[in-house]
């Protein structure tokens, strides 16, 4: 298989400011919530913290993104992205900031709920903004090259965090990787957060690219929920293991701080590969077999992955089950906007991001629970089963009334180069 690198450089010139100023700052901002996410979890458990603690804390943004997506689309509906954008990257910096700074419970659940507002901000703009700063063919590129740039950017926050963390247990604990060392790499993240508003401020939209009216006008729920059913599914199971990933290397085989960086930064790389892998077979199976495809994939190396009991086959399974899995989140995205007429796309990024983020909360908090008395076992046979059902409902749903409408539509006509 032959990946067009070039097409893709290509492509990227040919994108709009808005979309080349979006892919900035979802780099910067990347890069810094995988430094602050690698220490995070550790950080919680080093203060003496329970696991089930860690699991009501993971659980907060998500919680708080589902409860203000869709009130936050209705009121900010008319405002341009760039305000919707400056407001998420500063409550972003506040959130870490109040994190790093205090260790009681009732400041780290507020700061917790502060980030989760700071990505109910981020969800309700980020789609519409890519898909009105993009059309035909350009769009599935855009979508993918945001989540293969956020992902490479992870790839290197992570590496960051592990070794700044271990450089600063080296040079100011006595060698201990303890909650001071783990802090400097909070601080560090908070300042790149910050930087990140530089493209912000630089994007510009007409009056007219903001959607007037109610964000949810016409969007009839009954469609809406057969639409993102099969994401609901993986949110939740999704919210059973990888918020603690960083835990279950870290505490299963025993990691340096620095190795789990490295290992860690595997994940996003991975995803980054996916994000190009997924144009491409879009082109040769149609969107949904492509979703369906990836996500079947990917189980295998999930089951492996859990049960393997071994570092080096448990690595290899979680890069290649990562890569697959998250080859079709943006794929699936711009099926799930391609459901809803351009004027409900608010709207309906902000029931979907609700609905995600309240099924991989209470994913979350149960795992937390679960992994007190079954360790890590219970958590991954759940996620397979939410896998499973899922791609057994896209198949059902969504995969006949695809070959149905390619068949009606015949041959397509000469179109731009493949990318």
């Amino acid at each position: 298989m032959k990946l067009p690198t070039g097409k893709y450089l290509a492509a990227f010139h040919e994108l709009s400011p808005n979309a080349r100023r979006f892919l900035a700052l979802s780099f910067l901002l990347a890069f810094a919530q995988s430094m602050f996410g690698l220490v995070f979890n550790l950080y919680i458990l080093k203060l003496g913290y329970t696991r089930d603690f860690l699991g009501l804390l993971g659980s907060m943004p998500s919680l708080a993104v589902a409860a203000l997506s869709v009130p936050l689309a209705l009121a900010c509906s008319r405002f341009p992205a760039r305000k919707a954008l400056l407001a998420s990257l500063g409550l972003s910096v506040l959130a870490m900031g109040g994190l790093s700074a205090f260790s009681g419970r009732l400041p780290l659940v507020f700061f917790s709920v502060l980030s989760g507002a700071a990505g109910a901000f981020f969800a309700i703009t980020s789609f519409p903004l890519m898909a009105r700063s993009s059309e035909g063919h350009r769009r599935q590129w855009l979508f993918s090259a945001q989540f293969g740039v956020s992902m490479a950017a992870s790839f290197a926050g992570n590496l960051a965090a592990g070794w700044l963390s271990g450089l600063g247990a080296a040079l100011f604990f006595g060698g201990e990787e303890g909650a001071g060392a783990y802090r400097l790499a909070m601080v560090a993240a908070g300042v790149l957060a910050a930087a990140a508003a530089w493209p912000a401020l630089k994007i510009r939209e007409d009056a007219a690219g903001a959607e007037a009216g109610s964000a949810l006008s016409g969007i009839k729920p009954a469609h809406a929920l057969t639409v993102f059913a099969p994401q609901l599914m993986i949110a939740f199971g999704a919210g059973m293991i990888m918020p603690y990933l960083n835990i279950f290397f870290k505490n299963g085989f025993d990691l340096h701080i620095a190795s789990l960086g490295f290992y860690m930064s595997l994940m996003p790389l991975s995803m980054a590969l996916g994000a190009m892998l997924g144009p491409w077979l879009v082109k040769k199976q149609g969107t949904v077999r492509a979703i369906i495809t990836f996500q079947s994939l990917s189980i295998p190396f999930l089951a492996t992955m859990g049960f393997s009991g071994l570092l080096l086959p448990t690595v290899l399974a979680a890069f290649l089950r990562t890569m697959l899995m998250n080859a079709s989140w943006p794929v699936y995205s711009v099926f799930m906007l391609g459901n809803f007429p351009a004027a409900q796309h608010t709207g309906a990024s902000a029931l979907y991001s609700s609905g995600w983020n309240l099924a991989n909360a209470l994913g979350a908090r149960l795992s937390g629970r679960l992994q007190m008395d079954f360790g890590f076992t219970l958590p991954f046979l759940i996620t397979i089963v939410c896998y499973c059902a899922a791609t057994l409902t896209l198949s059902r749903k969504f995969l006949r009334a695809e070959e149905r409408k390619a068949a009606q539509a015949g041959p397509l006509p000469a179109q731009a180069p493949e990318i």
